[in-house]
């Protein structure tokens, strides 16, 4: 991920892009104390490829509206409340410089069926002088254990050592901790560089856009209608018709 928003910052105004990430229906038995109460399937998996998607247009592009649709009917019936399935949010971008325009849409889902991989997470993107596609789930490493499973052990490896001693050190999912644990140390010493950490890491500033999106998309599903996102002072806002 971290090589493709490289790639597409040098691929010209964004056109397109589409993003799907899902979680196994098995799982709604473990989120069942929240899910549909205190967040929903987009806030949780949609936020990933948002975040992606907002770190990759830093500087270039801004989300000006945001509309959003879900599916309902197997998670309401199991636990027995209003809980949505899918969530996609349709979102227009504007570019800074060029004032073209790009649509997104980011759907996820926790109805998938159960499969090789525990999540899928793919996205195609498409700019004016190229595209990208991205298959994060597979990674042409595959076994039987009683059923094909896509295995990543770049997220995280869970295999031993050979003296029976963790080392999944250089996994992304561990390196992503050991960051935030080294920026904190770094800033706590020297609260200057925290300007310089927004363009690195995802902190408090440099996720507002991504909440604006969820939030914004929350609001359409509650309204039925599209949301636009301003941008006139800092912080961005929300402004429903």
């Amino acid at each position: 991920y971290s090589d493709a928003r490289q790639r597409v910052r040098s691929l010209g105004p964004f056109g397109f892009m589409q993003a799907y990430m899902s979680q196994p229906k098995s799982q709604l038995e473990t989120f069942k104390a929240w899910a549909g109460i205190s967040s929903d399937i987009s806030y949780y998996l949609n936020s990933h490829h948002i975040d992606w998607h907002c770190w990759a247009m830093q500087g270039i592009a801004l989300p000006v509206c945001v509309t959003a649709m879900a599916s309902k009917g197997f998670a309401s019936g199991l636990l027995k409340r209003d809980v949505d399935d899918s969530i996609t949010l349709m979102v227009q971008w504007m570019d800074k410089e060029t004032g073209s325009t790009g649509t997104a849409t980011y759907t996820s889902s926790w109805i998938a069926s159960e499969s090789d991989c525990h999540s899928q997470q793919r996205f195609f993107y498409q700019a004016h002088q190229g595209e990208i596609n991205v298959d994060q789930a597979h990674r042409g490493y595959s076994a039987n254990l009683g059923g094909r499973r896509a295995l990543n052990p770049l997220f995280m490896n869970y295999t031993q050592g050979p003296e029976g001693e963790f080392v999944g050190q250089s996994s992304y999912g561990y390196i992503s901790f050991s960051k935030f644990v080294e920026a904190a140390k770094l800033v706590e010493r020297n609260p200057n560089v925290l300007e310089s950490l927004n363009a690195k890491l995802p902190t408090a500033s440099s996720t507002m856009l991504v909440t604006a999106i969820l939030q914004a998309g929350r609001e359409s599903l509650r309204t039925n209608l599209p949301v636009q996102i301003l941008h006139e002072g800092p912080v961005p806002t929300l402004k429903t018709p």
